[in-house]
């Protein structure tokens, strides 16, 4: 068996545990104080098909890295889902592969027939934190223990729910679901209470997995990566690439739910998108683009190489324009999220310099890229150190410069089989990091996490 997620930085790491007074070497900024929540991928037990398990399936463990003035803690907790407590009754993996297979849904009520792995994006919103996955409504967590108690569902969802919601500039929180060619847009306040929703339907149920927003729209990309739930009820991938389906721009006007869409010029798969805004009259899109997405069984590496993109839309005539804005391999953008849906300069991303994945896991760099000119600066993090996961920015205390802030990056010493918590300057972003933490723990490659200040 030789299936790269189960090797190296993306192998699981089963004990929970709280480490007080990590190593830090270097000088954590002291206007940093808060704490990291991280999740990811991290099954409890082997796989029932590893040859099949994909990245995408592993059970959701939160991390959460505090930074307090006189020390550093980490701790980290398995999601409690419904599915991973009925394999721990029987001792074993129950299920297949979500995006590559492996045997039909098992339906008669004995076990949760979909496995939920809460795995993909971890919020602190109030007296929570969130750990949100495709399948259903995010998992609710408590934010001092990280025990799960209960699903949060804003005041009356039900069905699915993005992993990857918006905070607009007034604190506004909007995300959406979708089920087959069917999408529900939603709109809560700060604190998450629905209070809007609007209903729009795609033309076939391509896998939407990120949207973006401007002042204006909501916009989601329809492309030929089509999601089949009676392919999973039957055991088969989950995803399919049918390159018949017209790639398209959907711009749904957030305030009236008027949804219209817009062909791209050529097929292509969205990955994640960095931000979007209006600018004379048209509408700008930041998005990682893969010439295709789908199950890949066999493939030691089952992605398709993505790089940052720009499209443009005149929704006066819709004209459509899509340019390449650097050549780079990256993904997992962020950038600084004080500028949603507003005119912004850099995206932050995890990065290789040659164009083509690392043999045995993604990424060995960090880079940030000027989105108007691409230009590129790489971060190396630190000799010892590689596959760094995902870039979180935090403002400096008062700053009003976008790039003026830290950079928080989880990597991996595959010497010591370990993780380190870097933080670097953003303006400064080929220098030397500021601090290293050391975790004390392999901190399995995961997806995404979100800063909470102390204050």
């Amino acid at each position: 068996m030789n299936n790269m997620f189960l090797a190296g930085p993306f192998k699981s790491q089963q004990q929970e545990s709280r480490l007080d007074n990590l190593p830090v070497h270097g000088a954590i900024p002291a206007d940093l104080r808060g704490t990291l929540f991280r999740v990811g991928s991290n099954p409890f037990f082997e796989p029932k098909y590893p040859d099949k398990y994909h990245w995408f399936d592993g059970d959701g463990m939160v991390h959460a890295i505090t930074i307090e003035d006189d020390a550093v803690s980490i701790a980290n907790r398995y999601v409690a889902t419904e599915g991973l407590k009925a394999e721990q009754q029987v001792g074993r993996s129950l299920y297949g592969s979500f995006m590559h297979g492996g045997e039909p849904l098992v339906m008669d009520g004995s076990q949760p027939f979909l496995k939920n792995p809460a795995n993909t994006n971890v919020l602190r919103m109030g007296d929570n934190v969130l750990v949100f996955c495709e399948g259903q409504v995010p998992h609710r967590l408590d934010p001092k223990t990280l025990d799960t108690t209960g699903m949060f569902d804003f005041g009356g969802i039900e069905g699915p729910v993005t992993a990857h919601f918006k905070i607009r500039p007034d604190g506004e929180f909007v995300f959406f679901g979708a089920m087959g060619p069917m999408v529900n847009f939603y709109r809560a306040t700060a604190d998450g209470k629905l209070f809007a929703q609007h209903t729009f339907q795609q033309d076939a149920p391509s896998f939407l997995h990120d949207f973006t927003i401007t002042d204006k729209y909501a916009i989601f990309i329809s492309s030929p990566a089509l999601a089949s739930i009676e392919y999973v009820i039957e055991g088969k991938p989950s995803t399919i690439w049918d390159p018949s389906v017209t790639t398209k721009f959907g711009l749904l006007e957030i305030e009236t739910g008027e949804m219209r869409w817009y062909d791209a010029t050529h097929p292509f798969a969205p990955t994640h998108f960095v931000n979007s805004f209006e600018e004379d009259g048209k509408v700008v899109i930041d998005v990682s683009c893969a010439p295709d997405f789908g199950a890949r069984i066999g493939e030691r590496n089952p992605f398709s190489v993505a790089t940052p993109w720009r499209w443009t839309i005149n929704p006066a005539d819709g004209a459509v324009e899509g340019v390449q804005i650097s050549p780079i391999n990256s993904e997992f953008a962020r950038f600084d999220e004080r500028l949603t849906g507003k005119p912004y300069q850099y995206g932050y991303y995890a990065a290789t310099k040659t164009g083509e994945f690392c043999e045995d896991f993604l990424f060995d760099h960090l880079v940030k890229i000027d989105s108007s000119t691409g230009e590129a600066v790489f971060n190396s993090g630190a000799d010892d150190l590689t596959s760094p996961g995902e870039a979180v920015f935090v403002p400096r205390a008062g700053s009003l410069g976008e790039d003026d802030g830290y950079i928080l990056s989880i990597w991996w010493n595959s010497e010591k089989d370990q993780s380190e918590l870097l933080i670097s300057d953003a303006r400064n972003f080929d220098a030397a990091p500021l601090a290293r933490i050391e975790l004390g723990q392999r901190v399995p490659l995961g997806f995404h996490g979100n800063w909470w200040p102390a204050q």
